[in-house]
């Protein structure tokens, strides 16, 4: 379907950090992180591995508001430590579980993609997560489409 090179991976973190501040700038939404759109954008090969980032996501969310945060004060860089924490343990678990639904095209952005859903994570915490799934796969549809888009020229 997509082979990604290494000009596509620059182009599509880059394309996504910028779309991404020019959307928190319009509309306040903050699409999960500056990164994550881009590394969501080149996970498209792999449906099911965006499906599994998201629902880590929420699962660490969930441990760290509702387990961790009853033995513990979380506010701030805590609770952002936590959540990245807490994200890369639940990644490092599913990675090592199913190793098959880690698309080629990301193996080599493993640092970036370990602390996404802890960033996503945070960032349901502070806004939501209608608000912060919605952005981050528009944000990331609009990155493939730049992505595809340099290919085709």
């Amino acid at each position: 379907m997509f082979t990604f090179d290494t000009g596509d991976i620059y182009l599509a973190i880059t394309a996504g950090v910028i779309l991404s501040l020019f959307y928190t700038e319009r509309t306040g939404a903050i699409p999960a992180g500056l990164v994550v759109p881009g590394y969501i954008a080149l996970m498209v090969i792999s449906p099911v591995s965006i499906v599994a980032t998201f629902m880590i996501s929420f699962l660490t969310f969930l441990v760290v508001m509702k387990v961790i945060g009853k033995f513990t004060i979380l506010y701030g860089r805590r609770k952002f430590t936590a959540m990245i924490t807490t994200g890369i343990i639940m990644k490092a678990i599913f990675d090592f579980a199913f190793p098959q639904f880690i698309p080629a095209s990301v193996s080599g952005l493993i640092a970036i993609g370990i602390i996404v859903p802890g960033l996503i994570a945070n960032t349901i915490e502070k806004q939501g997560v209608l608000p912060t799934v919605g952005s981050t796969l528009l944000l990331s549809g609009l990155t493939l489409g730049i992505v595809v888009a340099s290919n085709l020229i």
